[in-house]
């Protein structure tokens, strides 16, 4: 047998162990780019090539043991951790909203919601085993094309109370809030790009910055742009750049933001924060809401008000305020759980990050991030009158088929990002 052969029955052996076919040729390329330095090391020693090969292959292993081993570091892994949370968070929303469902007699309420879930549940587990690095590669078309129909929305959308929605085939379509997701998954690939080809600039950070912020702006839907420019900074700081592209990019974020605010906000919005800082100040107007949720929760017993209970002091029980309505009918332990199920979630998450090795798939996370936990404990501060009232829905617990999907979704790339941060290529030896 040829020294090449023995070499390439040797790999194949080493393959033959790991059931991941995806790593294959990522481990041939590695295992054979090992021999060649190794043989090349004998043969400078004075070797003839028949002994370093059978010295390096020797010195390698049976192969068997060796493919075993590679199995076990590469083989995909599921967060179960993550999945459990999901599933708790969910089923307290259910239930929560169950109840609500008693309160109000709505049954179009609780059906919907398990579509949504069902729907969701799908989505979830088809992006859980899809290579997201396939992505990537249309990363420029998915930013471009959401600034198309983003601009479309908002030229020929149709208006339902002050916001634009996009219509498909007579259904509106909330597209300036779910703008904000579409944006961050392909920004995560853009700044990737730039990265590997070393054209991370200043420039290129603000110039791709400024035109979703502007369009989001004139859409008139608050939380949009805050989800963006929050998932915008976290992009940008998990690319690491040097801290004169940090430092002036928060100076431009700063004037922009600023500049739009004084441009664009409406009387009201602006309100919105006097009102938040103290509420008291106009009682039985703009500070309703605020003081409503927060003698909810504070005459909600230890336990609660009991299932089923009715709140009618509060509107968008089903979405907005569903912390509140949560807090109401099962009491101050089941809120406190409730938020600490979100830290340790958050935590999880956390954690992942700093083990996926590679640069787009931990870019996409710290996106995921922002865009699933600054709703997440904006609607929970909300309620307790320690962030200003905006309409916002309560992750996995909040009604609406379209937020229930596109929340499914999200962990479902969390969890395909972790299930394949152990296959990724290997590096190759040149």
């Amino acid at each position: 047998m040829s020294e090449n052969k023995r070499i390439a029955h040797y790999i194949k052996e080493v393959c033959d162990q790991i059931k991941n076919k995806e790593v294959h040729p990522a481990i041939t390329l590695e295992l054979g780019n090992h021999f060649a330095e190794k043989i090349e090391d004998y043969r400078e020693a004075g070797y003839t090539k028949d002994e370093a090969t059978r010295i390096a292959i020797a010195e390698m292993g049976d192969p068997v043991d060796v493919g075993r081993h590679l199995h076990q570091a590469h083989k995909p892994r599921i967060e179960w951790g993550i999945v459990s949370i999901v599933g708790i968070l969910l089923a307290i929303g259910l239930v929560t909203l169950y109840s609500l469902h008693i309160a109000e007699d709505n049954r179009n309420l609780i059906g919907r919601q398990l579509v949504g879930i069902m729907i969701g549940t799908v989505v979830l587990v088809a992006i859980l085993f899809w290579d997201y690095s396939k992505l990537k590669r249309y990363s420029k078309i998915l930013y471009f094309g959401t600034m198309i129909l983003l601009l479309y929305t908002l030229l020929a959308g149709r208006p339902i109370a002050g916001i634009q929605y996009l219509d498909i085939g007579g259904s509106p379509l909330h597209f300036i809030g779910i703008s904000p997701f579409l944006f961050i998954v392909a920004l995560a690939g853009i700044f990737t790009e730039w990265k590997e080809h070393n054209r991370y600039t200043i420039v290129n950070v603000i110039s791709y910055f400024l035109p979703p912020c502007l369009l989001l702006t004139l859409g008139q839907y608050e939380f949009a742009i805050l989800l963006y420019v929050g998932g915008y900074i976290a992009l940008v700081i998990a690319t690491k750049p040097k801290k004169l592209v940090i430092l002036s990019f928060f100076a431009m974020i700063f004037a922009c933001v600023g500049g739009m605010v004084y441009l664009f906000a409406k009387p009201y919005q602006l309100d919105r924060l006097i009102y938040f800082l103290n509420p008291y100040l106009e009682p039985d107007g703009r500070g309703y809401i605020i003081i409503q949720s927060l003698k909810a929760i504070q005459s909600a017993t230890l336990w609660g008000q009991g299932f089923g209970a009715s709140l009618d002091a509060l509107p968008a029980l089903e979405s907005d305020y569903i912390f509140a309505y949560m807090v109401y009918i099962f009491g101050p332990i089941v809120g406190i759980a409730f938020f600490i199920l979100g830290v340790m979630l958050l935590l999880r998450l956390l954690h992942a990050i700093r083990r996926v090795k590679d640069v787009y798939g931990s870019l996409l996370l710290s996106g995921m991030i922002v865009l699933f936990f600054t709703p997440f404990f904006w609607s929970i501060f909300m309620t307790v009158g320690l962030a200003p009232p905006i309409t916002v829905n309560l992750p996995f617990v909040g009604f609406g088929i379209v937020h229930t999907v596109l929340q499914m979704a999200l962990m479902g790339l969390v969890l395909n990002i972790y299930r394949r941060k152990d296959i990724q290529p290997l590096i190759k030896a040149s």
